[in-house]
Order: structure tokens, then sequence, then C-alpha cells
């Protein structure tokens, strides 16, 4: 077995903190539509991922324009080919592609990637509808 030197570990060690740094890079974005920029968005208010394909890519891409204008380099900031995660606001999530920043929809969903929103149980503190008590008792002491 060949006894690496020092400048052969260092070469090593550099090319793994590049794949892992460009990994943990490539993970991409999550934009929660909950945030005070995103949350009076006209394209976003009421859509989830039941709502139809294109009112969902006007909305991700109302919220793609949105986080570049805020973000230090919006020429950058998510050019073509980059993905991010749309939290919609009832909780429901799906990936978009970036196609064309300049287009008005210049995003596509990623087909498969759609989740929808959590339903609450009763463990979380919040009664749903089906659990809730049809008939309260009113005046019991």
């Amino acid at each position: 077995m060949m006894k690496l030197g020092f400048g052969d570990k260092a070469r090593r060690y550099f090319w793994v903190l590049l794949f892992a740094t460009y990994s943990v890079s490539a993970a991409g974005v999550v934009i929660d539509v909950l945030g005070d920029e995103y949350r009076h968005l006209s394209q976003v208010a009421v859509t989830a991922v039941d709502s139809d394909e294109q009112v969902r890519m006007s909305g991700a891409a109302q919220v793609a324009a949105v986080y570049r204008a805020s973000s230090g380099a919006p020429f950058s900031t998510l050019p073509p080919g980059s993905t991010f995660k749309m939290v919609w606001p009832d909780g429901s999530s799906e990936y978009v592609m970036i196609v064309s920043p300049s287009s008005n929809v210049g995003v596509e969903t990623i087909p498969g990637s759609a989740q929808k929103a959590p339903v609450p149980s009763v463990d979380d503190g919040v009664v749903n509808d089906a659990t809730a008590d049809a008939s309260p008792i009113v005046g019991a002491r």
C-alpha cells in the first residue's frame, strides 16, 4: 500500500470539501409563502397544490420575482434551471423549476413533487371538524 503525502491528502480533502459544499448549495431554496413579503401576493393568497396548474405556476413566478428582488444579487439569484420548493398557504408544497426569469410565468411545476397539506390531529392540540362533538352539553354543572 502506498503512503500518501501531505499534498495528496490535502488535495483529497479539498475535493471532498468542495463536493460537500456544492451538495449543500445545490439542495435548493424553500420559500414559505406565509412570510410577510409573500403572504399578500395576489396569485398566492388562495393557491394550493389542488389549484389549477396555471394558477400555481403564476403564483410561483410571482414569489420567485419577489425573492430575486429582495436578494443581494437579483440577476444571479434563481437562474434558469434552478429549482425551489413552494410551501403554499394551506401547508401543501411542491417543487418548481425556473425556465425563464424574464417571463411572467417563467416557472414549471415538477411532476410528482406535490405534497398535500398535513391534516391536523387532536394530538396537535387542534381539533378538526371530523372529531369535534356536534352537540355540546349546555348548562352542565
